[in-house]
C-alpha cells in the first residue's frame, strides 16, 4: 500500500514522507528547482557548478563540518545529481540519525557559506569533468538533446567550456540564493521514517522565500544533425525524436512504443539491425520525459565499414514502425515489462528520485496508478504515437566518430 504524508511549510518548502516497511535506513533527498531549463545561455552550467560547491566536504566549515563529521561517524553517505530541471542532494543515514540529517541539509543549503576561493578551487575540476565527458561513450547522449531542442532543454547540464571558465563568483552566489529559496525546495524523506524525520523537516521552516528562477515557459523543437569526427573503427549513432512531457496522458503510450521498438531482444530495431542482418551488436532505444518535453531515442553502435548499411536499415525501420501490425499480445507484453520495471524501482532507493521529480512539480507519484495507466494503452494508441512523433523531419542525430563526408552520405540516405 502506498501511503505518503505530503504538505508545505509556511515558507513554501514542500515535504513528502514516504515510509517503506522493513527499511533500515533513511533517505533524505532535497530537490532544488534549477538546472539548464532555467539557465540563461551566458551562465549555462551554473547549477552543476553549484552542486560541486554544496556537497564537497572540503568546503564544509564550522557547524556544517561538525554535523557532517557526526553523520559520517554513523556511516552516512552524501551524493548529488544535476538534471535538466533539478538539483538533487541525497543524504543516506541510519534511521536514528534522520533528524541530524535534516539539520545537516538545512545547513548545507545556506548560500552565504560559498566562498570565492571555493569557486576558483572547483573550476579546474569541472573543466576536467567536461573534458572527460567529451571522450566518454556517453557523448552521444550528452549532445543529442542539444541537437533536438533550442533553449533550456537543449542546454548541456555541465555547461560549455567557455561558460564554465567565465562564470563569476557573484553569478554563482546569486544563483545559489535563488535556487535555495524556500519555495524552490522539495524534500523527500523515504525508507525508515519516524518521528525524528518529521521533526527534522520542520527545521527547514526558517528558509527564506526568494525570486523564482526564470522559465521560458515553452519548448522549441529545432532538430539538426551533429557529427563529432573521430578515427575509431567504431561509430555511434543516437537518433532522437520529440515526445510528450511527463504529465501528458500520451506519455504512457510513448513509453510502450519505445519498449516495443527499441528495448530488449524482441524489439523492432534489434531484430532489423542485429538479428536479421548482423549489422550491429549494441542496439537499444527508450524514452526520456521532463515536465514540458520529452524525447524518444534509438542508440546504435556500428563498425565504420557498416555505417551506411546500418544507417539505411535503421532509418527504414524507424519509418516503418507506425505500420507495425501490433497485436494485443505485443502491447500487453510491453506494458507488463514496463510495469515490472516500475514495481522493481519501488523496492529500491530509486523510488525516492521518482517521488522527488514529481513532487518538484507538486505531483504525487503512485506506482499503482502509473501501472493502471500503462495498462490502458491499446495497440491503436501506440500506432498513433508512432505516427505523431516518429517523423524523420523532426529527427535530431548525434553521430560520434563520423566525418563530414560520411555525414553527407548519410543525409543522402534520408532523401
Amino acid at each position: 500500500m502506498e501511503r505518503y504524508t505530503a504538505g508545505y511549510l509556511s515558507n513554501g518548502v514542500g515535504y513528502l514522507l514516504a515510509p517503506r516497511i522493513h527499511a533500515h535506513v533513511t533517505h533524505v533527498d532535497v530537490f532544488l528547482r534549477a538546472g539548464p531549463r532555467y539557465e540563461r545561455e551566458a551562465i549555462n552550467g551554473v547549477t552543476h557548478y553549484l552542486e560541486h560547491l554544496l556537497v564537497n566536504p572540503a568546503y564544509f566549515r564550522g557547524a556544517l563540518k561538525k554535523l557532517w563529521g557526526a553523520l559520517e561517524n554513523q556511516g552516512a553517505t552524501l551524493g548529488a545529481w544535476t538534471g535538466k530541471e533539478f538539483l538533487m542532494l541525497r543524504i543516506v543515514v541510519p534511521a536514528e540519525a534522520a533528524t541530524k540529517a535534516l539539520d545537516f541539509a538545512r545547513a548545507m543549503l545556506e548560500p552565504a557559506r560559498i566562498r570565492k576561493a571555493d569557486v576558483e578551487a572547483e573550476r579546474p575540476v569541472i573543466l576536467d569533468e567536461l573534458m572527460r565527458r567529451r571522450y566518454s561513450a556517453q557523448q552521444a547522449f550528452l549532445i543529442v538533446e542539444e541537437a533536438l531542442f533550442r533553449g533550456g532543454y537543449g542546454r548541456p547540464i555541465l555547461g560549455k567550456e567557455a561558460t564554465v571558465r567565465e562564470l563569476t563568483y557573484k553569478e554563482i552566489k546569486d544563483w545559489a540564493e535563488r535556487a535555495t529559496a524556500a519555495d524552490s525546495i522539495r524534500v523527500v524523506v523515504s525508507g525508515s521514517v519516524g518521528e525524528g524525520a518529521i521533526a527534522g523537516v520542520e527545521r527547514l521552516g526558517d528558509l527564506e522565500k526568494g525570486e523564482p528562477l526564470y522559465d521560458e515557459g515553452y519548448v522549441e523543437v529545432a532538430p539538426r544533425f551533429v557529427a563529432i569526427p573521430g578515427d575509431s573503427p567504431r561509430v555511434r549513432l543516437l537518433l532522437a525524436f520529440p515526445g510528450p512531457g511527463m504529465n501528458r496522458e500520451d506519455r504512457f503510450a510513448s513509453e510502450v512504443l519505445a519498449y516495443l521498438s527499441g528495448a530488449g531482444l524482441r524489439s523492432r530495431i534489434f531484430q532489423d539491425l542485429r538479428q536479421k542482418r548482423g549489422l550491429a551488436y549494441e542496439v537499444f532505444g527508450g524514452s526520456i520525459h521532463y515536465e514540458n518535453a520529452g524525447l524518444l531515442f534509438f542508440n546504435v553502435e556500428l563498425a565504420r565499414e557498416r555505417l551506411l548499411d546500418g544507417f539505411r536499415v535503421l532509418i527504414g525501420s524507424v519509418r516503418s514502425i507506425s505500420d507495425l501490425d501490433l497485436s494485443s499480445e505485443d502491447t500487453t507484453r510491453a506494458v507488463e515489462g514496463l510495469v515490472m520495471s516500475l514495481l522493481q524501482q519501488t523496492e529500491t532507493a530509486q523510488v525516492s528520485q521518482k517521488l522527488g521529480m514529481n513532487w518538484l512539480h507538486d505531483n504525487l507519484f503512485f506506482p499503482s496508478r502509473e501501472a493502471m495507466r500503462y495498462r490502458r494503452v491499446s495497440p491503436a494508441d501506440v500506432r498513433g504515437i508512432a505516427e505523431k512523433y516518429l517523423k524523420t523531419e523532426t529527427m535530431a542525430m548525434a553521430a560520434v566518430g563520423v566525418g563530414a563526408g560520411e555525414l553527407t552520405e548519410m543525409m543522402e540516405v534520408m532523401q
